[in-house]
């Protein structure tokens, strides 16, 4: 990654360990680590502050003050919404945004997130031995040793899933490619043993949805991929058709076997259930009665708000929540002009369209900015960096 932060190639290489300690999490301090990025990068900027968008970076300052005095009473992860503008500052300094480049620090952040993965599997393994670790409900994270919910430890897996399609179809180094599918395999193993059913869903949409993008819109797929695309969905909806005739029919009495699992449990749930909409329309209808967060619409409801923007409101109250949503309309602009704008490449294009794709999802579907803020602020910087892009040009 020459270049990438600095002309100065020992500076340029720190700052690039420490943002994959920080996609790590790092002895659980990940976050804390973007102050000592922004030092350096003011260092070497001359002390001289720069930044994309001064409208977006108030924004995110303006929620960074707004969500510690909405939410301080909570404890000292209420700091952690300063970090957001820390994340913009340092996706603004990028030095001449290449799309290699671009590429190049997304797959850092996916390696470094997906191996923080393999790092829980590993405790895991190592608390609970071989059985413990495909039969117990409780898990851990590396660092900590404490119990993590593993929604918190899926999300970590989704901007490598979101990088598949383009890592099937695209990618030319086979070094690289390979050794991206291999950290993806493990992850899906262990997220499935976990239970996690988003992962799957997320690797389907994604896939889908870039193959109909890649070849509807931009329309350069070739009838050699296209054929090798369904091919491989073939085999996946065949791998799927096969577990469930397994498990209907009891065949070779795997249904007991299955049964145990936890991911065949979650899937017996439904993809969605009646519990998460009525935690969706409970927490409208309780918006207008908690106006400041603290958390009271979740403890009414008795349960976390699975979505960004209703998680931020129910932490930090409706002043903080639109805050969020502004920079999101603001982000949300940055990527159409992506996909407007003829400066980027469509092999550009395509490899972020489905790391978007998990992105977007995710937010839907998880409380993000409280459950894994390390996702929003490498959200934050790699739209910083897109966006420094179209600057750029």
């Amino acid at each position: 990654m020459n270049e990438m932060w600095s002309e100065n190639r020992y500076l340029n290489l720190v700052i690039n360990i420490l943002l994959f300690l920080a996609g790590i999490n790092f002895l659980h301090l990940g976050q804390l680590i973007l102050p000592v990025i922004c030092f350096l990068l003011f260092i070497e900027n001359r002390f001289q502050f720069k930044v994309n968008s001064p409208r977006t970076f108030i924004v995110l300052c303006l929620f960074g003050v707004s969500f510690y005095a909405f939410s301080h009473q909570l404890g000292f992860y209420s700091v952690m919404g300063f970090t957001l503008p820390m994340a913009y500052y340092i996706g603004s300094n990028i030095k001449d945004p290449s799309e290699e480049k671009i590429k190049k620090l997304i797959y850092l952040f996916a390696i470094a997130m997906a191996s923080h993965v393999i790092l829980n599997a590993v405790a895991e393994l190592y608390l609970h031995g071989i059985h413990g670790f495909f039969n117990s409900s409780t898990h851990y994270d590396f660092w900590t040793r404490d119990k993590i919910a593993n929604t918190q430890t899926a999300v970590n897996a989704d901007i490598l899933i979101g990088c598949i399609y383009y890592l099937l179809f695209h990618e030319k180094n086979r070094k690289w490619k390979n050794f991206c599918l291999i950290v993806f395999v493990l992850n899906m193993f262990y997220l499935l043993v976990i239970g996690r059913r988003t992962p799957v869903i997320l690797l389907f949409l994604s896939l889908i949805l870039a193959f109909i993008y890649e070849a509807f819109v931009l329309k350069s797929v070739s009838e050699k991929r296209k054929r090798q695309f369904f091919s491989l969905l073939l085999i996946g909806i065949a791998c799927i058709a096969c577990v469930i005739l397994v498990y209907s029919f009891d065949l070779f009495h795997l249904r007991a076997v299955l049964d145990e699992t936890h991911i065949v449990h979650k899937f017996k749930q439904g993809l969605l259930n009646d519990e998460r909409f009525r935690l969706y329309f409970g927490s409208f209808r309780l918006m207008p009665k908690y106006p400041f967060g603290g958390q009271k619409i979740s403890a009414e409801l008795g349960e976390q708000i699975h979505d960004l923007w209703i998680d931020v409101y129910d932490y930090a109250g409706a002043i903080t929540c639109g805050l969020i949503i502004l920079y999101s309309v603001l982000a949300a602009s940055v990527i159409l002009r992506v996909y407007r704008n003829s400066i980027f490449s469509k092999d550009l294009k395509t490899f972020c369209f489905g790391v978007f794709v998990c992105i977007v999802t995710q937010m839907f579907v998880e409380p993000i900015m409280t459950g894994s803020s390390l996702f929003m602020l490498v959200t934050v910087i790699v739209i910083a960096v897109i966006e420094r892009r179209l600057i750029h040009e």
